[in-house]
């Protein structure tokens, strides 16, 4: 990922939704991207969009990238999407370091409850050798 491709995304998403908190994750983060790979980008804000209104911002954004873009809201993925993105992506942007702080706190606990609680469970698929209960 270049930098031109990295402050576009930044002037970009700041214009339209004014994030707290913009990462990289995936492929470009990784850097194992290839020119076909699309990029990956979580961000953090306090603007609440439907499902749609951020596919549609995330295919603006391709436009100007001309790649693909997966856009993921950190606040609406899933407990383990959140630790991947937290624990493998890259900060492009940071206004409140403060509010990163308690978003990775919030996170790290709640997965570690997540783990605590499926633990029994991957235990007994591990001794049962399938995840299906014979």
């Amino acid at each position: 990922m270049t930098e031109q491709e990295t402050e576009l995304i930044r002037d970009f998403l700041g214009r339209e939704i004014s994030p707290d908190l913009i990462m990289l994750f995936g492929s470009a983060a990784a850097g194992r991207e290839r020119p076909d790979s699309d990029i990956d980008i979580a961000y953090l804000g306090d603007v609440v969009m439907s499902l749609y209104a951020r596919f549609m911002l995330a295919q603006k954004l391709a436009d100007l990238l001309k790649r693909e873009v997966d856009l993921i809201d950190l606040f609406q993925a899933s407990t383990v999407m959140q630790m991947q993105i937290l624990s493998t992506g890259r900060v492009l942007h940071c206004g409140d370091e403060s509010r990163k702080a308690l978003f990775e706190m919030q996170v790290y606990k709640m997965y570690a409850k997540l783990n605590e609680e499926r633990a029994p469970i991957l235990q007994a698929i591990k001794e049962r050798g399938t995840i299906y209960e014979p």
